[in-house]
C-alpha cells in the first residue's frame, strides 16, 4: 500500500514480496540453518513495514477527518487476533502431550501473557533470545506481537494529540523519540542485550522508520517512473537486508546501530521499489507475493512447530526434519490465511460486536488456562515420576545465606564458607569459578567436613575465575566478572590461602557447544581484544589462564584446576520424564536408552581437547594440579547421563546424584 496524492491507499505487491524476504530468513534461522545466522533481522524488516503501512492508513484517514481510534483497534484485532488464537488453540494438546511439567508450567505463563500482549516482558525476564533454552519455547516469537501492540496503543494517541501542531512538528517530535530509542537500543545491545532485544523502548525507532516513510510520501508523492536512483536504491536496500541475514549472528550487538542495516535496507526498498525496476518486479512476482500474503500466519506457526519437535525429541531433530517443518509452516500458514484471516477481515461476515465478543472470550480462556497450568505446576500428575529422581534436578541453594547482598548484575556477591565448622579460623582452601563450581559445592562441603578443611567460595554463573577478562555478552554489567576475579585474588592474598581450586565450564568460553555453531555470546574479551570470535576468545583465554596461574603461584598458593565434567547432548530432565511417561519399559531397555543417549567418551574428549591440552601442558610443567572427574562419570565408551537417577541437572551441571559420585575425587584435593 502507499498514500497517493488524493489520500487513497493503493495496493503495492512489492510490499508483500518484501514480507517474504522478512519471514523466510526468520523461519530458516529458527530452524537452525547456519547459513541464515542473521535471519532474526527479518523481524526488524517486519517492524519497518508495519510502521509504514499503519502510519499511511492513519495519515490518510486523518487527512479526510475520518480517523477513528475504535475502528483502528478493530482493524488491528481483525488482523492479529483470529490467527493468533487458532495457533494457541492448536498448541494446547501438543503442550499437554509433549511438555514435561516444568516446561508446561513455563508454557502456561506465556499462554497467559500472549493475549495481554506482554510476552516480551515475560521472555525478557526469563532468558535471552539466543539462549539454548529459548528455542524450546513454543510461544517465544510472540514477543514481536507484544512490541507492536504496545507501540500501537501509544502511537495513534500521540498523532492525535499532536495533530494541531502540524505535521512538521509531529515529525520533529517523532525524530527525537526515534533517536532516543536508537540510543537506548545501542546502549542496551552492548550493556543489557536481553532488555534491548525484547522491550519497546529499544525497538520503537524501527517502527518509526516506517512511519517516516509514510510522512515522506505525504509531502512527496511516490514516483513509479523508471530512474537510476530508484534502481540503485532498491538494489542497495535488498543487499543491506541480505548482508544482515547472512553475516550477522548471535554475537552481533543487537538491536543497536547494527539494526540500521536491515531497517534502512527495508526503507530503501519501500521508497524505491516499483514495477519499473528490477527489485520491484522480482518482489511483485507471484511466489514472493504469495508467501508475503501468508507471512503473518507463517510467522505464527513456525516457532511452535520447531519448539514442539525439539521438545518431543531426545536428540536434536535433523536438518531434513527442520526443513520439512519449515515447509509445513507455510502449508499451515496458507490454511490459516485462507480460512481464518480472510474470513475475520470481512466486516459483513464478522461484525465488530461479534469480533469483540470472540476476542474477549478467547483472551479470557487462554489467560485462565495459563494461570491454571502455572498454579498446577504443569500438572505433574501426568507423569508417574519418582520424587527422589526429580529432586536431583533441584538447585541445592547452598549459597542462599551468603547472597543476601547480591544485586543480580554481578555486584554485592559475598564469600561463603563451607566444610569444617571452625568459625574463627581462616579458610584453608579457596574454590573459585562459575556455576560449575557452585554445582560442586556440596562435594567440597562434605569433603571439607571429612578432612577438617575450611573452604571459601565465591563465584557467579558465566564468569570464569580468570584475572583481567570479561565476558562480551554475559549475564552481568560490564566489568563485573573481572572485578569478581580481582576480589578472589585479593582474598587469597589477604588470608594467605595456600590452595586455590579453579572450576568452570571452560568450553563455554573457548568452544561453545558440540555443534560448534555458536558460543551463546560468552566470548572472552580484555583491554587488548574486544573481538567476538572463537579464535579471539581462545587467545584471551590462554593469556588469562597463564596470568592467573602465575599470580596465585606468586602468592605461594598451589593451584588446582578441575577439568570440566563431561557435557551431555540430551536434556537429562526431559529424558527422565520420558522414562517416567513410558513406565512400561523394562530395566534393560531403560539402560539401553541411557547408554544410547549419553555422550560417547571419545566425543567428550574431542570437545574438550583444546582446554584439556592447555591444562595438561601446565600440569606437566608442574604449574597446576589437574583434576579430572571422568573416572567417576565415564567408562571407556560412554559418559553416562545417569542410572536409576540422573547424574546431571541439565546438559552440563552435575545433579546431587552426580555430585555424590565425584565427592571422593574432590576429597583428594583437600586430603593432599
Amino acid at each position: 500500500m502507499s498514500t497517493s496524492p488524493d489520500g487513497l491507499l493503493k495496493y503495492r505487491p512489492e510490499i508483500d514480496g518484501l514480507r517474504s524476504l522478512a519471514v523466510l530468513p526468520v523461519i530458516l534461522f529458527h530452524a537452525g540453518f547456519s547459513l541464515f545466522s542473521g535471519g532474526f533481522v527479518g523481524v526488524d524488516v517486519f517492524f519497518v513495514i508495519s510502521g509504514y503501512l499503519i502510519t499511511s492508513i492513519i495519515l490518510a484517514e486523518m487527512s479526510k477527518g475520518e480517523f477513528s481510534l475504535l475502528r483502528f483497534y478493530e482493524r488491528r484485532a481483525r488482523r492479529i487476533l483470529p490467527a493468533l488464537f487458532v495457533m494457541l488453540l492448536v498448541c494446547l494438546p501438543m503442550a499437554w502431550l509433549w511438555l514435561d511439567p516444568p516446561d508446561l508450567k513455563a508454557f502456561s505463563k506465556s499462554l497467559a501473557a500472549v493475549p495481554l500482549f506482554s510476552s516480551n516482558l515475560l521472555f525478557w525476564r526469563e532468558s535471552g533470545y539466543f539462549d539454548a533454552a529459548a528455542e524450546l519455547k513454543p510461544l517465544l516469537h510472540t514477543w514481536t506481537l507484544a512490541v507492536e501492540e504496545q507501540y500501537y496503543v501509544l502511537f495513534p494517541l500521540l498523532l492525535m494529540a499532536g495533530s494541531r501542531l502540524g505535521r512538521g512538528a509531529i515529525v520533529a517530535l517523532l525524530a527525537v523519540l526515534a533517536l532516543a530509542s536508537l540510543a537506548l537500543a545501542e546502549h542496551g545491545a552492548r550493556q543489557e542485550s536481553v532488555a534491548a532485544f525484547y522491550l519497546l523502548h529499544a525497538r520503537a525507532w524501527e517502527l518509526l522508520i516506517g512511519a517516516f516513510i509514510a510522512f515522506y510520501f505525504t509531502w512527496r508523492p511516490r514516483s513509479v517512473e523508471p530512474s537510476l536512483q530508484a534502481q540503485v536504491g532498491s538494489l542497495l536496500g535488498v543487499a543491506m537486508i541480505g548482508y544482515g541475514v547472512l553475516a550477522f549472528d548471535h554475537a552481533t550487538p543487537f538491536p543497536g546501530v547494527n539494526a540500521l542495516l536491515p531497517t534502512l535496507g527495508a526503507a530503501l526498498v519501500i521508497v524505491f521499489a516499483h514495477p519499473g525496476n528490477v527489485v520491484g518486479q522480482v518482489l511483485a512476482s507471484r511466489p514472493l507475493v504469495g508467501i508475503g500474503l501468508i507471512s503473518y500466519s507463517a510467522y505464527l506457526w513456525h516457532q511452535p512447530l520447531f519448539a514442539f519437535a525439539r521438545n518431543n525429541s531426545l536428540v536434536a531433530p535433523s536438518p531434513l526434519t527442520m526443513l520439512g517443518l519449515s515447509g509445513l509452516s507455510l502449508v499451515l500458514a496458507w490454511l490459516s490465511w485462507r480460512f481464518v484471516e480472510r474470513g475475520f477481515r470481512d466486516r459483513r461476515s464478522v461484525p465488530a460486536a461479534r469480533l469483540w465478543r470472540y476476542s474477549a472470550g478467547a483472551s479470557a480462556l487462554f489467560v485462565v488456562l495459563g494461570i491454571t497450568g502455572f498454579t498446577q505446576q504443569g500438572f505433574t500428575q501426568r507423569f508417574d515420576v519418582d520424587p527422589s529422581i526429580m529432586a536431583a534436578f533441584e538447585d541445592p541453594h547452598i549459597r542462599d545465606a551468603c547472597d543476601t547482598n547480591y544485586d543480580g548484575k554481578g555486584w554485592g556477591m559475598d564469600f561463603c564458607l563451607f566444610g569444617a565448622d571452625r568459625q574463627q579460623q581462616a579458610a584453608d582452601v579457596a574454590v573459585f569459578g562459575d556455576s560449575h563450581a557452585e554445582a560442586l559445592l556440596p562435594a567440597f562441603d562434605a569433603a571439607g567436613k571429612r578432612y577438617d578443611r575450611r573452604i571459601a567460595h565465591i563465584g557467579m554463573g558465566g564468569c570464569p575465575p580468570l584475572l583481567d577478562v570479561d565476558v562480551a555478552v554475559g549475564n552481568y554489567a560490564p566489568g563485573a566478572c573481572p572485578a569478581l576475579a580481582q576480589r578472589e585474588y585479593d582474598y587469597v592474598k589477604a588470608h594467605r590461602i595456600k590452595k586455590v581450586v579453579l572450576v568452570s565450564r571452560w568450553t563455554l568460553y573457548t568452544d561453545g557447544d558440540y555443534d560448534q555453531s555458536h558460543m551463546s555470546g560468552y566470548f572472552l574479551v580484555d583491554q587488548a581484544s574486544q573481538t567476538r570470535t572463537r579464535e579471539a576468545s581462545r587467545a584471551v583465554f590462554e593469556k588469562a589462564l597463564e596470568q592467573t596461574i602465575d599470580a596465585y603461584r606468586a602468592l605461594g598458593a598451589e593451584v588446582y584446576v578441575v577439568a570440566q565434567a563431561p557435557q551431555q547432548q540430551t536434556s537429562p530432565k526431559q529424558l527422565y520424564y520420558r522414562l517416567a511417561r513410558d513406565k512400561g519399559d523394562d530395566a534393560e531397555r531403560t539402560q539401553r536408552l541411557l547408554d544410547g543417549l549419553s555422550v560417547p567418551y571419545a566425543k567428550h574428549l574431542q570437545f574438550q581437547h583444546y582446554t584439556r591440552t592447555l591444562f595438561a601442558a601446565d600440569s606437566a610443567r608442574e604449574r597446576i594440579r589437574l583434576v579430572s572427574l571422568d573416572e567417576a562419570l565415564c567408562s571407556r565408551q560412554t559418559c553416562l547421563i545417569g542410572d536409576s537417577g540422573s547424574w546431571y541437572k541439565d546438559h552440563d551441571h552435575l545433579s546431587a546424584h552426580g555430585v555424590e559420585r565425584v565427592t571422593n575425587l574432590v576429597g583428594q584435593i583437600l586430603q593432599n
